[in-house]
């Protein structure tokens, strides 16, 4: 009957009174999209990239963040980066590979000074390249095509240089 509490590891709750002795609590849990690792602490955050955890233990499923410049972490608060912006190309990302049901290990985003970035991704003994942001979900999508062709080795793949117009692209693979 009241306006609900914020609660750190929900979504959002229902509260359906059944019966006058009968409740029914619906939760829905904050989807974890990465994590960074802090005085040897992993602490993940969700889709709007507030702490949700700190944990020592590793999540299965969940893609590490590295490169990035970030200030005093706080339980509950948002992730301290420099440049939001730079945030958001990361949540993108994340989803980008989740819609596409791409499973990493890590994402390397290096952000430079002038704008820009550059993003590689770890998927086992695969670096994937990326480059910059632009066309992200469009080389996702090639990744996904790919990846299966390389099961089993170890190498680099150069996505770095997705053109859209081009239309029977090929792409580099230097094995280890």
């Amino acid at each position: 009957f009241r306006e609900h509490k914020s609660i750190p590891f929900i979504e959002e709750y229902k509260i359906e009174f059944e019966s006058p002795t009968k409740v029914k609590i619906v939760v829905f849990e904050k989807s974890v999209v990465g994590y960074v690792s802090s005085m040897s602490s992993y602490m993940y955050f969700d889709k709007d990239g507030i702490i949700v955890e700190s944990s020592g233990e590793q999540l299965p499923g969940v893609p590490w963040i590295t490169g990035l410049e970030f200030g005093k972490i706080m339980l509950y608060e948002p992730l301290p980066v420099e440049n939001q912006s730079t945030f958001q190309e990361i949540l993108n990302l994340t989803q980008v590979l989740s819609v596409n049901e791409v499973q990493v290990d890590k994402i390397y985003y290096q952000s430079f000074a002038a704008g820009g970035a550059q993003i590689d991704l770890y998927i086992g003994d695969v670096v994937v390249e990326l480059g910059n942001s632009e066309n992200l979900g469009r080389k996702v999508a090639e990744l996904s095509d790919i990846l299966p062709e390389l099961t089993g080795l170890a190498g680099t793949l150069y996505l770095d240089t997705y053109d859209e117009s081009v239309t029977s692209p090929t792409y580099t693979f230097k094995k280890k």
